[in-house]
């Protein structure tokens, strides 16, 4: 898959999951931020003692935004794998 095609793909999966479009190569750094920012309003939320919804709510957020992250992670490396075994097959022929 060329880096288009990979950069193709990323994109309709974050309109399809109506996320707002950001650049690839922008997503997991957005990620990290917003996981800092729930990160510390949930501490907030504790340390208010805040009603039991809203606090399992962030953490059901972070939960999400890592299992993102790790698909993220898993889309770049299958990405680099294939680009590095379409190196090794070229170098072959």
């Amino acid at each position: 898959m060329s880096e288009k095609d990979w950069a193709q793909r990323v994109r309709k999966s974050l309109a399809d999951a109506r996320l707002v479009e950001i650049e690839p190569g922008e997503f997991p750094q957005r990620i990290r931020e917003v996981k800092q920012v729930a990160i510390g309003h949930l501490g907030e939320l504790l340390q208010k003692h805040a009603s039991f919804h809203e606090p399992r709510a962030v953490a059901h957020a972070l939960g999400t935004l890592r299992r993102l992250e790790a698909r993220l992670r898993a889309g770049a490396e299958l990405h680099k794998s294939v680009q590095g075994g379409d190196s090794e097959i070229a170098s072959k022929e």
